[in-house]
């Protein structure tokens, strides 16, 4: 029996048209994997860019706030730095800017509120925030002093809190806000504190003095221990009667520290 020539020849055309149709199917493929996965990353920078841009307006906002020690901010002026936050962790939730924003502006909150259960919830909610970020910025040494600001307001002297401070001096020795931080918890932890820890609130008070030794000196004077700047020039011209009426016998800790 002979075959039909023709039939024979559309065989051999589908046999042949095979290969290059499946090729094109995988071609297809590819651009439309291509096609999604670009898209996928323009949707990303877009989500990554409104999120900074919400962090920046927060930022912004905190910036028209009164001037540091003139008067705190009020609780509509810490709700529009907050949203600004919220909506910022809304586009990345695990914005490490945005995170460190909205602790700060929980602090912010319980600064200001009249209720207990209100206040302690913020803190909560700030330390939480601020160990977030950390995993994202271990070396920000404002994210280490807000921590152990966190750990004095919940009243947790432990681990955390002693690493949190060492951190925070080791990655931001001439921070003025990191170091006013630090001495604040470790001043009203001090009974608390080892032998190294003393040292570093010792030098913070020494580098104070050649930066912002006013300010260095309020936070001394809060505590009362005068022993500890009174054989430093520069506080003594500033606690003048204050030097003169306290003991002038310096404890040796406050004579052995090193820059």
């Amino acid at each position: 029996m002979r075959s039909d020539p023709s039939a024979q020849s559309a065989i051999e055309r589908r046999a042949s048209a095979g290969p290059v149709v499946s090729a094109h199917r995988r071609g297809r493929a590819a651009y439309i994997a291509l096609f999604i996965v670009l898209a996928l990353i323009a949707a990303q920078t877009a989500r990554l860019g409104l999120s900074g841009l919400f962090a920046q307006l927060g930022q912004n906002e905190i910036g028209q706030w009164t001037p540091a020690g003139s008067r705190p901010p009020d609780a509509a002026q810490i709700a529009r730095a907050a949203k600004f936050y919220s909506d910022s962790l809304g586009y990345v939730a695990g914005s490490p800017w945005a995170l460190e924003g909205a602790g700060a502006m929980d602090l912010a909150r319980m600064r200001i509120s009249k209720k207990p259960r209100e206040a302690l919830a913020s803190v909560k909610d700030a330390h939480v925030r601020f160990r977030r970020a950390l995993l994202q910025r271990p070396t920000s040494p404002f994210l280490w002093a807000n921590l152990a600001l966190t750990k004095l307001y919940l009243n947790e002297t432990d681990d955390e809190l002693f690493a949190a401070l060492r951190q925070a001096d080791e990655l931001g020795p001439w921070e003025p806000t990191v170091q006013q931080t630090i001495l604040f918890v470790g001043l009203a932890r001090w009974q608390d504190l080892g032998p190294d820890l003393r040292q570093v609130m010792l030098q913070t008070i020494r580098r104070g003095a050649a930066r912002e030794p006013r300010k260095i000196f309020e936070i001394v004077n809060s505590y009362a221990r005068f022993d500890l700047v009174c054989a430093i020039e520069e506080y003594r011209r500033i606690a003048g009667s204050e030097c003169k009426n306290a003991v002038q016998t310096v404890k040796p800790e406050a004579t052995q520290t090193q820059d």
